[in-house]
């Protein structure tokens, strides 16, 4: 047996589809980081998506299973489980979506590899019974699935978590020890440092946006869903008419309240001022053309856009999330606002960029706080448990790294325990 063998790690990551999507952007990122001598990596999806063509530019071997509908899971499953098979996998992980949770988990069953899942957002509760009007179907999908819920991720290797906000989420929605989920941030690329754009392209991109030298720019990155509060920035950027008439929205993101958004900008009086983009491949250029990073989102698992905008030096604007506490400093780097509301935003705004000189501090104090989410410090945390789970199949089935044998147990009824760190994983 090769050396290689004995030391290349076999991951399957399993993912819903390859949209642009904050997972996604983690698990690539999560995987580039790593010693590509050390892992051999299989990149998995129920449905495609934009970040196919991505991830395969990398040489991550990528494959699709299914068409992203209901009909094609059954084909799918059979598909995973073969794919386990050839290519030995050692680990599978799961970005956490109910579909992909459940593919590892049915995969495991028949294949009796360990499944470790990494949860990026909050966990949503059980609505209260009598649901509110029109949630009577959500209400009982819920109840139904709760207690697979509960028992199926006792199950599990490993349980990671992006934030303690998540983690903690988690434990008290299933019932486990808080222990029990290990805290790994997702991490930054060298690249989100670069420096700014030299002048004739920023001037380029701020030309094809129609943005000009105009001022300030705020740039928003997120879903186009209601969570994230598009609509009220459209209201706030409104409310900020008379004290900067040359400020700029841009929103950078799809989704299905795209509609409605374009419906609202084009009543709006800064209709010419607010910019939807769709899906961009250019967003590191977008924040070095931004005087300030916005997020009007209610709830976030971490906040991957806003560390980014800190990462780029742009103060930061946003409704104040217990996750988003965890990696900024309020009134040093950031300025938050307590809730989803136009009025608040507004005001949030003012209070940065009224002062130049403090707006630039908090972009440079952001940028030294985001240093310590390099990627290449926080993928190794994630990297050890993968490893861990690889390990423990190994021992307690006879296989070879990287080879069948006769197993002896299944590698996915042990629980591994793990202490949540906000700088990382710390395994017992």
């Amino acid at each position: 047996m090769s050396t290689s063998d004995t030391t290349t790690t076999r991951v399957l990551y399993l993912l819903p589809d390859f949209d642009l999507a904050g997972g996604q952007v983690v698990v690539r990122r999560t995987i580039n980081a790593l010693p590509e001598a050390e892992w051999h990596h299989v990149v998995v999806a129920v449905g495609g998506g934009p970040l196919l063509d991505a991830y395969r530019s990398d040489g991550i071997h990528c494959e699709v299973i299914g068409d992203g509908t209901p009909t094609s899971w059954p084909a799918a499953l059979i598909r995973l489980v073969r794919l386990v098979r050839r290519e030995r996998i050692d680990v599978m992980l799961s970005a956490n979506t109910p579909l992909d949770r459940t593919m590892a988990q049915l995969c495991a069953a028949v294949t009796r590899r360990p499944v470790v899942v990494w949860f990026m957002s909050i966990a949503i509760p059980l609505i209260r019974f009598p649901p509110p009007p029109g949630r009577g179907l959500a209400f009982f999908k819920r109840l139904v699935l709760y207690p697979f819920n509960v028992l199926s991720v006792r199950r599990l290797r490993a349980l990671v978590a992006t934030s303690d906000a998540v983690a903690r989420s988690f434990a008290d929605h299933l019932r486990l020890r808080s222990d029990r989920i290990a805290v790994v941030p997702p991490g930054l690329p060298d690249t989100a440092f670069d420096p700014p754009l030299d002048q004739g392209a920023a001037q380029a991109l701020r030309d094809e946006l129609g943005v000009g030298d105009d001022h300030p720019i705020l740039l928003n990155v997120a879903m186009l869903i209601p969570l994230k509060g598009q609509r009220q920035l459209i209201e706030m950027l409104e409310l900020l008419a008379d004290d900067f008439p040359r400020a700029h929205l841009i929103l950078a993101g799809e989704g299905p309240d795209r509609d409605a958004l374009e419906t609202r900008r084009s009543v709006s009086s800064v209709a010419d001022r607010v910019h939807l983009l769709g899906h961009r491949t250019d967003v590191p250029d977008l924040l070095r053309i931004s005087d300030g990073l916005i997020s009007a989102s209610q709830s976030e698992g971490f906040g991957l856009s806003v560390l980014e905008g800190m990462a780029a030096s742009l103060p930061v604007i946003g409704v104040r999330t217990p996750a988003f506490l965890e990696f900024l400093d309020e009134g040093v780097t950031a300025q938050l606002v307590e809730s989803q509301d136009a009025h608040q935003l507004a005001d949030a705004v003012r209070t940065v960029f009224s002062d130049p000189q403090r707006a630039q501090r908090m972009g440079e104090r952001g940028r030294e706080r985001a240093l310590d989410y390099r990627i290449s410090l926080r993928a190794g945390a994630l990297g050890e448990i993968l490893r861990s789970a690889a390990r423990h199949r190994r021992s307690t089935t006879g296989v070879a790294a990287g080879g069948e044998g006769m197993e002896t147990t299944p590698g996915v009824v042990t629980e591994l325990p793990v202490r949540a760190d906000p700088h990382g994983v710390d395994l017992e």
